[in-house]
């Protein structure tokens, strides 16, 4: 699946999904396979080391938030007046400041419990970069490729098909949400088992450095294994008076 441009709502994923797969991603890096995705203070991040990034966030009452920018589809950060967070009471304002602080957001989409929305586009904007940062977890196989590529594999290598078997486990527990902490501890294990085998440029860990406690703990902490809750940011009460994005 390939978003628009600039990228609509209705695209994404619903949340619950679009999180799993990303704290798939971020549990499988936490036990040492690469895929760029981290999770840290209840926000799976995504930063590809070339200045482009986005944020998920899961809060309160079954809501969500996704922020990111895309150094090529920036340029309206700098337009008087943007502003991303035109939202809901509810939003994070809070943390909305530490990111604006850090680095200006180029697009802020939010989940109420059923739908994404986002601000109405000025037409300048033609490109918000969803398309460019979000693409790999639309589907299953696209996340699949994510971490398979990073082990340096392709599609014509033998070892990409177990590979595949093994990944799509870890994703397929993700999105079914019911999986016992054995079955994730099992599907983790050989996973990062098969990873530590292959000869990566990405992967800088020795074989017996790849931790499954480690992925296994993000795990938890994302909600991902049964019994378990996602962390997640509380909701606020309103847009505090006055607030706006970083100076432009």
């Amino acid at each position: 699946m390939e978003f628009h441009t600039p990228g609509r709502p209705e695209e994404l994923p619903p949340f619950d999904l679009l999180w799993a797969r990303a704290a798939a991603l971020a549990a499988l890096e936490a036990g040492g396979g690469a895929s760029q995705h981290v999770y840290a203070d209840t926000v799976v991040h995504h930063d590809d080391a070339g200045g482009n990034e986005w944020r998920l966030a899961r809060l309160d009452g079954g809501r969500g938030v996704l922020v990111g920018a895309d150094h090529e589809c920036d340029e309206h950060v700098d337009i008087e007046g943007y502003d991303p967070y035109v939202g809901p009471d509810w939003l994070p304002w809070t943390w909305f400041t530490e990111l604006e602080n850090g680095r200006e957001q180029g697009f802020a989409y939010w989940w109420d419990g059923a739908v994404w929305d986002r601000i109405d586009y000025p037409d300048i904007i033609d490109n918000d970069g969803l398309d460019l940062l979000l693409t790999h977890l639309s589907t299953t196989e696209k996340a699949i490729e994510v971490v398979l590529e990073f082990l340096d594999l392709y599609d014509s290598m033998d070892e990409w098909g177990e590979g595949d078997l093994l990944v799509r486990r870890v994703l397929e527990l993700a999105e079914r949400g019911s999986g016992t902490e054995e079955e994730w501890r099992e599907a983790l294990e050989a996973t990062l088992d098969f990873a530590a085998r292959q000869d990566s440029r990405y992967v800088n860990r020795a074989k017996d450095e790849f931790d499954v406690a480690a992925a296994l703990a993000v795990a938890r902490a994302t909600g991902l294994v049964k019994g378990f809750d996602a962390e997640v940011k509380p909701v606020e009460n309103g847009r505090p008076q006055g607030w706006a994005p970083r100076p432009r």
